[in-house]
């Protein structure tokens, strides 16, 4: 696998593990600001693996 594919596998994995266990996400029903920090990171790493020929 290439780094872009494991940054962005990565990203994913730490944005969804964060949203389901979350107390403030689950609570307010929205994301709070550290998975909206999570889902910046992980748009990043999925731009840049698209840049870089990734399916």
């Amino acid at each position: 696998m290439s780094s872009s594919h494991d940054a962005l596998e990565n990203a994913r994995l730490t944005y969804e593990q964060h949203v389901r266990t979350c107390r403030q996400c689950h609570a307010d029903g929205a994301a709070c600001a550290v998975a909206k920090h999570l889902l910046r990171i992980y748009n990043n790493a999925r731009r840049d693996h698209m840049r870089s020929g990734g399916q």
